[in-house]
């Protein structure tokens, strides 16, 4: 087998776009304008949201969404530590403190339960991940929201277009956020959108981070700055501004795509206990996807450790690689034991996080989080096959298969005594 996959990120009509604006001599439009008012309507048409503001990457929309929820030294936000760091990251900025949630075990999103015992007076809001495109089940985590008055902010940077209960992802927390970055499913190379229906978050995102468009571009007239912002410049660049609008015009076409090839790759791994996809959310419809996930069982594979597999299958033209969120840093381990969340020293940096320790400190509380936890050497990940023949996505379920076939038969063969729980799954 050999992979390539056909779909271009970037297009020539694309490059087009932008040589038309650098023949004009323009390089930056600075007051949401052309192009950039265009794509924030395609987002919120594409949420279900009346107001959409584009920035220069899914992390500054997620500071901006903590910031306009109020999030500040003292507060707290759950959020899953099997994420990207940027879903957490920049809660420290606002001075505020991450607490960690686990996820549902069979859709690796966010638990509703787990977060709801970990809300406490501090809490300020819940950041809901809707990983690898798999929607989380958002009517959940909207009741959760209004009955302890908390923010619910939706990381969508996987899920370009994905829905729950038949209503999109970003339009059914408080702000949605995404990132437009290189691989994402509508890409501006570095760029995000945060998403919302209330103008006064929509006017608290501009007042941090973009200022020539506090002048006329206020949603709600929230703030009189002598249209100065407070120092950050989220506006992003127009060029990239032009190549995700020529990405979101395409969105729908991807996402069919990627949905077919997902549902082959399930189809002809129905049964096989070794390699399976990741269940979706009931009631979902994934979308952007990113990435194609899969969880791998060593128990039907005659006890190989994933790289083992991972390297075997390689060998046999499968793109498959080792997953990257469950475990993080050396040796690997979950997001919430990242230095950066337990032992990093900011009292001599700057800004928030140099606030005194004794004010971020949060109480003494359960931090076990045994799904995240147990994730470690269990997950591998293909691409997100868009433009490829459906023979190619077929082979590859196929060889995947055939080699947990041959590990499971290759250990028996051999006697090979396995510990535990392996040996009696034989």
């Amino acid at each position: 087998m050999r992979y390539r996959e056909r779909w271009r990120k970037v297009r020539l009509r694309d490059v087009a776009s932008i040589a038309a604006y650098a023949y004009r001599d323009v390089n930056t439009l600075t007051r949401g304008e052309g192009p950039i008012a265009e794509l924030e309507a395609g987002f919120a048409k594409l949420t279900d949201t009346r107001h959409a503001l584009t920035v220069n990457s899914g992390t500054a929309a997620l500071h901006s969404a903590y910031f306009a929820a109020g999030v500040k030294p003292g507060t707290e936000v759950i959020v899953p530590s099997y994420t990207f760091f940027a879903s957490a990251a920049p809660i420290l900025q606002c001075g505020g403190t991450p607490v960690f949630c686990d996820v549902d075990e069979r859709t690796l999103v966010a638990d509703p339960d787990d977060v709801e015992r970990r809300i406490t007076s501090r809490t300020r809001a819940i950041c809901v991940v809707h990983l690898w495109g798999n929607p989380a089940p958002m009517d959940g985590f909207a009741d959760l929201a209004r009955r302890h008055g908390l923010a619910l902010i939706e990381d969508c940077s996987h899920a370009h277009g994905a829905s729950y209960q038949g209503r999109p992802v970003g339009g059914w927390g408080d702000v949605g956020c995404f990132s437009l970055q290189g691989k994402k499913a509508v890409s501006g190379g570095e760029a995000g959108m945060a998403v919302t229906d209330d103008p006064e978050l929509f006017d608290r995102m501009l007042l941090l981070g973009h200022y020539g468009r506090l002048k006329k571009g206020q949603a709600a007239d929230t703030f009189q700055t002598d249209n100065l912002a407070l120092g950050l410049k989220y506006r992003p660049h127009l060029y990239g501004v032009l190549l995700a609008l020529g990405s979101l015009s395409r969105l729908d076409e991807l996402n069919r795509r990627r949905r077919r090839n997902y549902e082959l790759l399930a189809g002809e791994l129905d049964g096989c206990r070794a390699v399976s996809p990741i269940e979706t959310t009931p009631g979902a419809q994934r979308g952007g996807f990113l990435e194609f996930v899969l969880r791998y069982d060593p128990a039907h594979a005659g006890g190989w450790s994933r790289e083992q597999f991972v390297a075997t299958a390689k060998a046999e033209g499968v793109p498959v690689s080792i997953e990257r969120y469950s475990e993080i840093g050396k040796p690997g381990h979950p997001l919430h034991e990242s230095p950066i969340f337990t032992t990093l020293d900011g009292s001599k940096l700057g800004g928030l996080l140099g606030s005194p320790a004794e004010e971020a400190r949060p109480p003494e509380r359960d931090a076990s989080l045994p799904v995240t936890q147990s994730l470690a050497g269990t997950l591998m990940t293909l691409p997100p096959f868009t433009k490829v023949p459906e023979r190619f996505v077929r082979d590859c379920a196929r060889a995947l298969r055939e080699v947990a076939e041959r590990a499971a038969a290759s250990a028996a063969d051999a006697g090979v005594r396995l510990p535990g729980a392996l040996e009696h799954a034989l």
